[in-house]
């Protein structure tokens, strides 16, 4: 899944991270906070220690197929 940002910045993350299988990592998009939709959408990808994913004023989310490079 790919996520951009309204500036442009944009995450990726692998079916292989999140699947319960697999990673099993969690991956947030809040839609709400505490009880109201906030201002702006935010994707969180948990248990990432400097935040480089995380992914502020998404306006696009897209299921996309990488293929490998090599």
């Amino acid at each position: 899944m790919l996520a951009v940002g309204a500036d442009g910045y944009r995450a990726l993350v692998a079916y292989g991270e999140i699947a319960p299988g697999s990673g099993n990592r969690g991956v947030i998009l809040a839609v709400e906070q505490d009880g109201a939709p906030p201002a702006r959408l935010r994707l969180v990808v948990t248990g990432e220690v400097t935040g480089g994913r995380d992914v502020n004023d998404v306006v696009e989310l897209d299921v996309v197929r990488v293929e490998p490079t090599g």
